[in-house]
């Protein structure tokens, strides 16, 4: 299936149903810092079963500047729409600061076409709980395993073994799944990548085709 906007929002409504009880009741007990934004879930952001490079996270961020809200906006021809020049402030600085050295190479519709994110636990928050664990996560652990079926490279940014839960993701070799030098900054760029990660994230990008 084609995970466009209507593809969206069926799988956002299907993990409504099978989360909501759950994200309620853990709601009452957690931190305020990791409470999770029962307004919508977010299960990806961009072109998920067409996009050449697959970005691996935990959870869709908030902070003082990202809403819950922001995470509806939408724009045609750009399917990670927080790329596009009208996003919502803060979240297109959030994804700006990460996507910047392909925006600078190849413009931002390129990359929002090229580029998709998926979430481990899909309901915004502050921060993430990695004992966490939603009838959800199945299903987000399967976006993933598209990704791999389909050739994708895979970009694991927050996660770590959390995401090798999927056999599918757990075998793939070091030419398509690269992780960064370091955990501190999720930032996609040749210093945080290294240099043969960067070069096929480039490469990839470079030749797809989306119009």
């Amino acid at each position: 299936m084609l995970y466009g906007d209507k593809g969206w929002q069926q799988l956002a409504e299907a993990t409504t149903r099978e989360d909501l009880i759950a994200v309620s009741e853990y709601n009452l007990r957690a931190p305020s810092e990791r409470r999770l934004s029962v307004d919508a879930p977010v299960p990806f952001l961009g072109a998920v079963m067409t996009a050449p490079v697959v970005l691996l996270l935990t959870h869709p961020a908030l902070d003082n500047r990202v809403t819950p809200e922001d995470y509806f906006f939408r724009r045609c021809g750009w399917p990670f729409a927080a790329l596009h020049p009208e996003a919502p402030a803060g979240l297109s600085e959030w994804w700006q600061y990460r996507l910047s050295a392909l925006v600078d190479r190849f413009g931002a519709q390129h990359v929002a076409n090229a580029v998709s994110a998926v979430f481990l636990t899909p309901w915004p928050s502050e921060a993430f709980d990695a004992g966490l664990r939603l009838p959800s996560r199945r299903r987000m652990l399967d976006l993933a395993a598209s990704a791999v079926a389909r050739d994708a490279l895979i970009v694991m940014l927050r996660g770590g073994e959390l995401w090798t839960e999927d056999a599918g993701v757990a075998a793939l070799p070091a030419t398509r799944y690269f992780t960064p030098r370091t955990w501190r900054t999720t930032r996609v760029s040749q210093e945080n990548l290294g240099d043969a990660a960067w070069d096929a994230i480039h490469k990839r990008v470079e030749v797809h085709a989306w119009l």
